[in-house]
């Protein structure tokens, strides 16, 4: 598979790199790394803080608040996005539920690298993937019998 290929069906695949072209995922990649994590790797601790994020581009990464299992994330899924725009502790540990590799990108990876046009999108894909999660997290919690916390 040709390079540009390659991250032509990143762009397409990731929910983080929607809208972005093949060129501007191709720079991304190459100003971030990959890394390969066992299983049972814990990749960061809740209420750390961090100012990374991670795209999984094979395996599954589960996540915990304390010890309850409340995500499991596989290929194409983003975690860690939130220390790329605030300051605030982990809301989670992410830990690999088998081998899995991840894309990191630093928060000052984000910032050099970018144009302003590519953060921007970058930030509202962000964006868009933490709205959809609040979505979910209400369904789940309206159809538990509890009282979301905001309305659509």
């Amino acid at each position: 598979m040709s390079d540009t290929v390659k991250y032509a069906n990143l762009a397409q695949r990731i929910p983080l790199f929607k809208g972005v072209s093949p060129e501007d995922v191709h720079k991304i990649f190459s100003k971030g790394m990959t890394q390969v994590e066992d299983k049972d790797t814990v990749i960061f601790y809740e209420g750390t803080t961090g100012n990374q994020m991670y795209v999984v581009l094979a395996g599954m990464i589960d996540l915990y608040s304390g010890k309850k299992k409340i995500a499991t994330l596989r290929s194409g899924d983003m975690f860690g996005e939130m220390a790329l725009i605030n300051n605030e502790p982990r809301s989670a540990t992410a830990v690999a539920a088998e081998r899995s590799q991840l894309f990191v990108l630093s928060e000052t990876a984000f910032q050099k690298l970018m144009t302003k046009r590519i953060s921007i999108r970058m930030l509202l894909n962000i964006v868009g993937v933490m709205s959809d999660r609040i979505r979910e997290a209400n369904k789940r919690l309206a159809a538990a019998g509890g009282t979301p916390d905001s309305r659509d």
